[in-house]
């Protein structure tokens, strides 16, 4: 299994400054990682940000069912239109889709009783090819109902951009970005060499705040 990269926040890594990139809603929620089989035209394993998880699992068992339940049938789908020759996923072995599992109310990875849950498809990884660049991907569910990471902005990562997201104030009546609630996720609009397509966080002074409101002796390391 594949599981899901951590990745730097903007204050620590400035490689994609002035780059072009395209930056995707952060979900505070929980990753969850679907493998799909080319060979058996179906979905092997899945998985937590760090472990094999099936139905059975105690906490992520119902994210198993949710995903065979809502998505599975049109992702499989979706897979069949884009493969074949010239196409996404032409002569690739292996597909990892990654998901986020929230609600409205999640904080933390933390979820309410009473919420509605989501999975929130936010990377696809393929095989000897590495991840889909931006464009692939809102292409990928475009007209299809399986739930994607919201573009909030394509341009230049420029300080401008990176200070309206973390003076972000998603409840305020004229906020920019209301969605925003965690931050955004930069994605380099085309792989570098060696199929590495960088990626760098953006997070909010307000989430920031809330983190280290509700947990003060051990708020870094959930940043």
């Amino acid at each position: 299994m594949r599981y899901y990269e951590s990745f730097f926040n903007i204050k620590n890594d400035k490689e994609l400054l002035n780059d072009m990139i395209y930056a995707f809603n952060k979900y505070d929620g929980q990753n969850f990682v679907v493998k799909y089989n080319a060979k058996s035209k179906n979905f092997d394993c899945f998985g937590s940000r760090k472990q094999l998880v099936d139905e059975t699992h105690e906490q992520f068992g119902n994210v198993v069912r949710l995903f065979k339940e809502e998505i599975q049938d049109e992702l499989l789908s979706l897979i069949k239109k884009n493969t074949g020759k010239h196409k996404l996923f032409e002569g690739i072995s292996e597909i990892y889709f990654y998901f986020e599992y929230w609600g409205e109310h999640s904080f933390c990875g933390m979820h309410q009783k009473d919420d509605e849950m989501h999975l929130i498809l936010i990377d696809i990884w393929l095989k000897k090819k590495g991840y889909i660049e931006p464009i692939d991907f809102v292409a990928f569910t475009n007209n299809s109902s399986i739930e994607s990471a919201e573009v909030i902005y394509i341009g230049k990562l420029n300080q401008s951009f990176i200070e309206k997201i973390q003076n972000n104030e998603w409840m305020q009546k004229e906020c920019e970005f209301p969605s925003v609630k965690e931050g955004v996720v930069c994605k380099r609009s085309h792989q570098k060499k060696g199929q590495r397509l960088p990626k760098v966080k953006i997070k909010t002074n307000w989430w920031l705040n809330e983190v280290k409101k509700n947990y003060p002796e051990n708020w870094e390391q959930l940043i």
